[in-house]
């Protein structure tokens, strides 16, 4: 196959998304989804696993072919959404006996927030909220598991892994108050030195059947239920 047909692929940092395991092997929800990509389109993926804004960086300079994230007005700036991948619910939740049923629910609560993620604009710009940003879910599950903060925002599936990892199960959470819903999309470079339009329709065209056969929600539900 030749280095035309190779992809750039940069896969964002954060744990079940894309990250590294103990042995520095690439590992993910994502780069999991991107090999079932390769199989159906014969196109070889170049990942490399880097910081949320190392691949956006990447992206806007073309370094990168494409990635698969969240579509938001200041994505579309740098790249143009091809195919969706997956949609999460992002929710906020704390332990059994604290229920959330209305946004005012969350007033009064320490929240922890893992740093530099966005998922409702009144939640996000809301200063009346007492939150606390941390580095990435593992440290914010440890948060409240420990007690230091009542509730936890984020995507549910990042939220249900990283509490098996550490052992728990989700039966432990009340119920959560829905902030929105967020999809993840094939976004391609809008300087891509090898996406070319025929490129960019297998690519298309393999996750639509990847979604008819059902492997890209299979992938997610192990996830889901994953423990460590």
């Amino acid at each position: 196959m030749s280095a035309a047909t190779t992809l750039q692929v940069s896969v964002f940092d954060l744990p079940p998304f894309g990250g590294r395991d103990a042995e520095g092997k690439i590992v993910g929800i994502i780069p999991e989804i991107l090999t079932e990509i390769e199989k159906e389109t014969g196109i070889d993926f170049e990942k490399k696993v880097v910081p949320y804004k190392r691949m956006f960086y990447e992206l806007e300079k073309g370094e990168s072919d494409f990635s698969i994230f969240f579509r938001t007005p200041e994505s579309e700036k740098i790249a143009s959404p091809k195919a969706r991948i997956y949609t999460l619910r992002n929710v906020v939740v704390g332990k059994a006996g604290l229920d959330l049923l209305w946004y005012s629910d969350l007033l009064g609560n320490t929240i922890s927030v893992p740093s530099g993620t966005m998922y409702y604009e009144k939640f996000d710009n809301d200063h009346r909220l007492k939150k606390t940003f941390v580095r990435g879910f593992s440290a914010a599950v440890s948060q409240l598991l420990a007690d230091r903060v009542n509730l936890i925002a984020g995507p549910e599936i990042s939220i249900s892994y990283h509490l098996r990892q550490q052992g728990k199960s989700i039966d432990i959470l009340g119920e959560a108050f829905l902030l929105s819903y967020s999809s993840a999309w094939v976004q391609v470079s809008h300087k891509t030195k090898n996406a070319t339009p025929t490129i960019v329709e297998r690519l298309v065209k393999s996750v639509e059947r990847l979604h008819k056969e059902g492997v890209i929600e299979a992938i997610l539900r192990r996830y889901r239920n994953a423990k460590s």
